[in-house]
Order: structure tokens, then sequence, then C-alpha cells
């Protein structure tokens, strides 16, 4: 309440008599348990909310009395309540906006006669902010709903809930079985042309069904639908309803399920495309049945089924929360917080009616700009990615509605507003500070920096312990885990067949020695067998050189890891095949694997570098760079560091060209400073520590980054 209960404009109403036109009705609602009256205008379709004080005087607003008459009957009746002659003026001025008052003389208050004229401005400007949702009405449904609806009703009801639970659930089920038969290979058949062009003829379809739940639902309860149109989501069309009857049902319940509706529709019809998508042979009915449900689950899971945009689910919040106008109050709501704690300026009215609502609004407001935000930017790089100089004029403007405008806003409705006006001082010192001390903190303040990698700890090729030639595994000479030096004998292979050739091979070179020897009388046939007999000999030494790499080495001092050491003897082993590693672990390299968009950080300002094990991140090791790549690559060591190894990186699911990444990096091969007693490919985080910087010299280089990766500027 104001301090004054009188007003010096009070003279200009005072003899005014007004009544609430025909088209308005009244709707009793309760929020949060406090008592609310819902004002619908069948004109315009709008609904505007009242107080019961409110609703007190606009009750007596029958066209007999004068505001005069009205204000003080209201003083009588509501005792200390009584409203301000201010506030009397404020409620009519809402009201004549609203066009829902008849007067008998036009109100001659500037402010009322502007406001009037600014609202067919607003209606204009309201396309033009919104470049990508602009809504295009198209026709009236209420008679086709009307004559359609008791095919339909039977679905808004119990039987239509139970048969709804018993579809999705199948559909679920069917997904948790077929998961892997329609996860496999998803971005190549999605993406591809002809998928592409399907997509876009079936969307349309699945909205329309989307569309008509809630109106359908709207009728279930007794409401009209005056308006269905198409929206330009994106420049792309899209069916939508006017379902804002809903918003007069009494039950919360009955408005959440309108608002649900069209999230149910689409779960409906994605069950009911994979049970077809289960039963059909591959062709034209079963790649429909995929695309159905892909639109109707993506849709649904990113789109109208979060709250923190301002589709279906937002409804669905904000009648389960009771705090009609989430998002709108939310916003007065973080203003009056700053007035009231940052600026000091008392008597203000909150718009939230417990901490507990203001927390509501207060943290939703905040979350959900910061979502739409993000939003607004990935549609506009994607856009530019495909249309340059669409998707950057594009960009440009939704920075400049996003941030620009209500930035200029507020800063225009702070300096103006009146109870600002004694703590302009105080305004101006805040603002100059805090844009000061932002620029301070993002500018001029260093933060420390780094890149967070992962690798593996992959051994060399001279710790790699091969067969050089076939055999079968006779003994192991040494225990695994052992230390070896040099040279020392690991095990022994053994091959039957490679023994015979050599006894085969020394009769051979015996008897073609004897008949050398038996030939020198004869020159001729003495020179003749003397080849012979080298050839021969040259076979034996071979395969006697063979017998001799039946003996496997240690390539090196270390420690013997031979895998499977328990079924290792008898196993055939064919030539090139691994049989261990001798560790050195003061030389185990460790191999990461650094982004592209990183490199250019990694190479020319690291100044340490700091790994961690997974099995023990606790502790920290040095290293130092040993070697780069001077070219990236998608290649990966290990499949330890893909996503399904339990790493973080995304690997192509075509496995014929080996471990490979959908973007590319840059192996990097590092040094441990300490001897470290390591599991053999055992992932790794690896920690580029780079000189300490601004974070806007930070977000300058990401967000190149982003531009050179996505658009190629």
């Amino acid at each position: 309440m104001s301090v004054s209960l009188f007003s010096q404009s009070w003279y200009r109403v005072a003899d005014m008599v007004v009544r609430l036109r025909r088209h308005a009705d009244v709707h009793r609602h309760i929020y949060r348990g406090q008592v609310w009256f819902v004002l619908q205008d069948h004109a315009t379709g709008q609904f505007h909310r009242f107080t019961p004080e409110a609703w007190h005087i606009i009750g007596l607003m029958d066209g007999s009395r004068s505001l005069q008459a009205i204000w003080e009957q209201t003083c009588r009746q509501l005792g200390d309540a009584m409203p301000s002659q201010d506030e009397v003026i404020d409620l009519v001025s809402r009201l004549f906006r609203a066009n829902l008052l008849n007067s008998d003389s036009v109100p001659d208050i500037d402010l009322l006669h502007e406001r009037f004229r600014s609202i067919e401005r607003k209606r204009l400007l309201q396309k033009v902010k919104s470049p990508l949702a602009i809504r295009i009405p198209l026709v009236d449904p209420e008679r086709f709903l009307s004559r359609t609806q008791g095919w339909v009703r039977p679905l808004i009801s119990i039987w239509g809930m139970l048969l709804w639970c018993a579809v999705v659930v199948t559909g679920l089920v069917l997904a948790g079985l077929h998961w892997d038969a329609l996860t496999n290979n998803v971005s190549d058949r999605i993406l591809s042309l002809e998928n592409v062009l399907l997509i876009a003829l079936i969307y349309p379809f699945v909205k329309t069904i989307h569309e008509l739940g809630h109106a359908y639902t709207v009728k279930r309860w007794g409401g009209e639908v005056h308006e269905i149109g198409i929206m330009l989501l994106v420049f792309f069309p899209v069916p939508y309803v006017d379902a804002s009857a809903a918003s007069a049902f009494h039950s919360k319940y009955q408005r959440m399920l309108t608002g649900a509706a069209g999230i149910l529709v689409e779960a409906f019809i994605a069950a009911v495309a994979m049970v077809v998508w289960t039963l059909v042979e591959p062709g034209a009915v079963r790649a429909i049945a995929f695309n159905t449900m892909l639109i109707a689950g993506v849709s649904t899971l990113l789109f109208n089924g979060n709250p923190l945009l301002r589709f279906d689910a937002y409804y669905v919040l904000s009648d389960w929360l009771e705090i009609p106008n989430l998002a709108t109050r939310g916003n007065q709501y973080v203003g009056y917080l700053v007035k009231r704690y940052v600026l000091g300026v008392d008597r203000l009215e909150s718009q939230a009616s417990s901490p507990r609502e203001g927390a509501w609004m207060a943290g939703y407001v905040t979350v959900s700009y910061i979502y739409r935000l993000f939003i607004m930017v990935m549609i506009a790089l994607f856009i530019a990615s495909e249309y340059f100089v669409v998707g950057t004029i594009l960009a440009i403007w939704l920075l400049f509605m996003s941030v620009v405008m209500p930035l200029g806003k507020l800063l225009k409705k702070a300096f103006t507003d009146r109870s600002l006006e004694k703590r302009s001082v105080r305004l101006w010192g805040i603002t100059s500070c805090v844009l000061a001390g932002i620029v301070i903190l993002l500018g001029f303040i260093p933060f420390p920096h780094a890149t967070l990698a992962e690798g593996v700890m992959t051994p060399s090729e001279q710790s790699r312990v091969r067969a050089r030639v076939s055999g079968f595994v006779e003994t192991l000479a040494v225990q695994p885990a052992s230390r070896v030096k040099a040279g020392q004998l690991l095990m022994h292979l053994t091959d039957p067949e490679l023994a015979a050739q050599e006894k085969v091979l020394e009769a051979n070179f015996r008897e073609a020695q004897a008949q050398y020897q038996a030939s020198v009388a004869d020159r001729t046939v003495a020179d003749i067998n003397r080849e012979v007999a080298k050839f021969r000999q040259e076979e034996l030494d071979n395969k006697r050189q063979q017998m001799a790499m039946m003996a496997i080495n240690s390539p090196q001092a270390g420690q013997f890891y031979p895998p499977d050491a328990g079924t290792l003897e008898g196993r055939y082993l064919a030539r090139g095949d691994l049989l261990g590693y001798v560790i050195n672990y003061g030389d185990l390299p460790v191999t990461v694997m650094v982004p592209e968009d990183a490199i250019e950080l990694v190479r020319n300002q690291t100044y340490e570098v700091e790994v961690r094990f997974v099995s023990d991140r606790s502790r920290s090791w040095a290293a130092s760079v040993l070697r780069i790549e001077p070219a990236a690559t998608r290649q990966l060591p290990s499949n330890i560091l893909t996503l399904e190894g339990g790493g973080r990186i995304a690997a192509n699911p075509d496995k014929e060209r080996g471990i490979q990444s959908f973007g590319r990096y840059f192996e990097l091969e590092l040094a441990l400073a300490d001897d470290v007693q390591a599991r053999l490919n055992e992932r790794v985080y690896v920690l580029f520590r780079h000189d300490p910087e601004p974070l806007a010299y930070r977000w300058f280089r990401d967000i190149r980054r982003v531009f050179l990766r996505q658009l190629d500027v």
C-alpha cells in the first residue's frame, strides 16, 4: 500500500462511471492456498489475474456508481485493507488497457491513452523480436472440433489413460530389447539425404496430431479453441494451436493435462511406431516408423518436455507449482530483489507470496535464461554453418535481442523509475562499480588456465616381446612380473615340423659333402658338388637360425609381463604375435590424445605437465613432453580412451580401419619424471598447465575457435 491514501490525479477520474464489458467472465482460482480471480476476455483470448481486494472494486463497476463512490464503499467494507486512490487508478488503467471497461466519458489520463495505443505496436514488434518463432494464424477450428470431439472424448478418460499406459510401456520394453539395432550407426541413418527428406514430410503430420491433442483436451473440459495456424520455428513451418482457454479451468490438474496433452500424444505415437518398427520387414514402412519414433521422442525430450523453454512443459510446471506466469513474474521478482537489497528501496511489493515461491521464480528465471541463450547460440551456429550470411545476421540479432536490449531496458527502467529518484547517486555508483568490476574481473585479472586430456600407459615398441618364428610355447624360463636382464631367456618355443626339416637339411648337407669329397679327382664334377654342398650348408644355417629363434630373449632390462601367463604354455603362436612386455617403468611412456583445437595452447603455452592415474587420482606425477606428432589423426592408440572403454572420446562404430574417433586429435608422448608402478594400458588424466590469463582473452580465443571449426572463417 502507498504511503498516502489520496492522489493528486484523483479529481480527473473521481466522477467517471465505468462498467465491465459483457465479453469478460470471471473465474475463482486458488494458487498456493490464496484466492485469486481470473478475468477471461473472450474477445481477445487474454486472461488477467486479480487479488480479492481488486476484484471487490471490479465487482462494483456496474455502471451505476462513480469511481469516487466505489472507492468510498470499498474503504468502508475492507477497513484496514482499503486501497489507496493511486492503486484504484492503476487498476482502472490496467482494465482500460485490456479493453475490459466501458465508460460514460473518455478518461483524461495521458498514461492510459499512451498504453492503450501501444498494444498494437507491441503485437507487431513481438514477431520482430522472435525471428525463430513467428506465428501466422490461419483458421478458426472451433466448429470442426465441436463436431469431432465425440470421437476423441473416450480417449481423454480413465480408459484412455489405461490404453496409453499399456501402449507406451510396450513401446519402452521393445525399445530396450532392440536398443542396439535402433542406435547402430544412427548418425549416418538420420543425416542421409533421403532420410532428411522423409523427416521433413513426417514432421508436420506428427506436430498436427500433437496440437490437436491440446485442442481436444481444451474441448474436453469445456473450453473453446479459436485459432490454429503455422509457426515458423527456425524458418521451418510447424502447426500450432491457441489453447489459452485452459487458463480458465478451475482445477490445476485439468490445466496440467491440457499442457501435457501434446507430450502424451507424441509419446503414444512414438510407442505405436516402435511396435510397427519391430513387426514389419525392412523397407519404406519401417523407415517411416523409425523416423516417426525419432521425431516424437526427440522433440518431446529436448523441446516440449523441457520446462526451461516456453513450450508445453513450462506451462505444466507453472500449473504444478501454482505460480501463473512463472517466467514473467520471475523477472519482476528478480527486479524486486535488486531494488530491495542492492539499492535499498523500502516499501516495495514483492511478487512472491512466500520465500519458497520466490526461490522458485528466481531460480527458474536464472537457469532458463542461460539455457535459452545457449540453445539460440547453437541454432545460430547451426544455421551459419549451412548459410553463413543468414546465420551471422541471425546470431547478431539474437545477441542484440537477448543481451543488449534487455540490458538497455533494465538500465532505462532503473534510471526512470520514480522509486529510485532519491537514490540516483547510489544507483549510478553501484552501476559504475559493477561495470568496472566486470571489466577488471574479465579483462585484467589472470586466472589459472589448463587443458585436460586423457592418455594411456602404452609400452614402447622396444619393450614388446614378439615371436620371431611360429611355434608352440614349450616352457616359461622366468616367472611373470620377475625382473630380467637384457638378453635373458624368457621362454622357449618348439616346432616338431621345423625340427624335422632341420634333420632333413642336415642329412642333405652331409650327403652333398660326401659327394664332393668323392669327386675331388674330377675337377668339373668336384666344382659342381662343391656348389651343391655350399647351398646345402646355407639352407642348414638358415634353419638353425630359425631354431635358435625358438629361444625368446628379453629385449631390455625390466620386469616381464606375459599376457595370460597361466594358459601360455602349449599355445601356438604365429610369427609376430605378441608374447608380452619387458617394462622398465622409468622409460614407460604415456600416449596422450589432445584435441586439435587445443594443440596450440599445449604446444606453445605449457609450463608444467601433471599426470594422474585412474587407479590413484589422489597423487599426481610430473611429466615432460617427448614427442608431438606433426599432423592430427583420428586413429586412437587404445580402446581405453573411447566412451566404450570408459574414456571421453566418441569412437566411430565402424571398426574396419581400427579404433578411430569422430574428431581429430594430436598424439603426444610423455615421459614421467619418476619411476611409477602403473598398470599397462591404464588410462591417465593429463593436465597441461598454461600461463594464467584473463577470462576475456580465453573466451575470445574459444569463440574464435568455434568460428574456425564451424564456419571456416
